[in-house]
């Protein structure tokens, strides 16, 4: 229940900063997804099942933003980011930094691709749209869940340290 909590608190700030701090942080259009990170954090920790939930309420979130004609397409985009990516704790691969930074760049890549393809938007416009708005998106966002990635590797070296240390 503990970790249910800490994780709806976290969801709530991942929200703020998405619609408060994210329009004021825009780089010529590019904008990082908190939302995004938190679904492969929670995905990577906790595997498919709890990254889908995730992946869903950030989507959903997302949805409420988008054209109505829209309804559905990041929910769908974001869930099942959350659970491809939640496979990959189920596998029991440990992944160290670097390869978690791969993991969010496929993650954003897959998840507008998922999102463009379900509004229907052609082939031919996906080239374009990748390297317009995904391409700059992806990097801030990489370059934002960098920094989360190494704040939970060195919270979690802490937490192994004290295992083997023991009492």
């Amino acid at each position: 229940m503990l970790k249910f909590l800490l994780y709806a608190f976290l969801f709530f700030v991942a929200v703020i900063l998405q619609t408060v701090i994210v329009p004021r942080i825009e780089i010529q259009g590019a904008q990082p997804s908190f939302l995004l990170i938190l679904t492969v954090i929670t995905a990577l920790r906790h595997g498919s099942l709890a990254g889908c939930f995730a992946g869903f309420m950030s989507g959903l979130l997302c949805d409420v933003y988008a054209p109505v004609e829209w309804l559905g397409a990041f929910s769908l985009a974001y869930c099942t980011i959350g659970f491809v990516v939640g496979q990959i704790e189920e596998s029991f691969i440990n992944l160290s930094l670097f390869p978690k930074i791969i993991v969010l760049i496929l993650a954003d890549f897959l998840k507008d691709a998922i999102y463009y393809f379900s509004i229907g938007k052609t082939s031919d416009d996906i080239p374009k749209i990748i390297y317009s708005l995904t391409l700059p998106n992806a990097i801030y966002t990489v370059a934002i869940g960098a920094i989360f990635f190494y704040l939970l590797s060195l919270k979690t070296e802490k937490k192994v340290e004290m295992h083997k240390q023991g009492p």
